[in-house]
């Protein structure tokens, strides 16, 4: 019967989700992002040099995080946490993509 209950909570708990249907999508850091950082620093007493230099960084992190970097939703977090076989299953999967025998 736990079983049952479980399965409905996470249920509930993922359709209650405001990333539901979404659960994972590339790093998005848009120029509004880079904007609010340029006036963090323009507030800061911060020599120029290390000013471009830091502006700099970030537009280099800021295109690496886009590349490498998944958002996942909360709920399917804690289930790749909780299910070391089900985060296995993923991994195959991706390892195994685009192969014919998959199908």
């Amino acid at each position: 019967m736990g079983d049952i209950v479980d399965k409905a909570q996470a249920f509930i708990k993922c359709k209650e989700c405001p990333w539901y249907k979404n659960c994972l999508t590339p790093m998005q850091i848009n120029a509004e992002d880079i904007g609010q950082f340029r006036a963090m620093m323009n507030g800061a007493n911060i020599p120029e040099q290390i000013k471009n230099d830091l502006d700099k960084f970030i537009e280099g992190t800021a295109v690496t995080g886009q590349n490498m970097i998944l958002q996942s939703c909360p709920v399917f977090t804690q289930r790749l946490k909780e299910s070391p076989k089900l985060a296995q299953r993923i991994k195959d999967m991706m390892v195994n993509w685009g192969n014919e025998e998959e199908e």
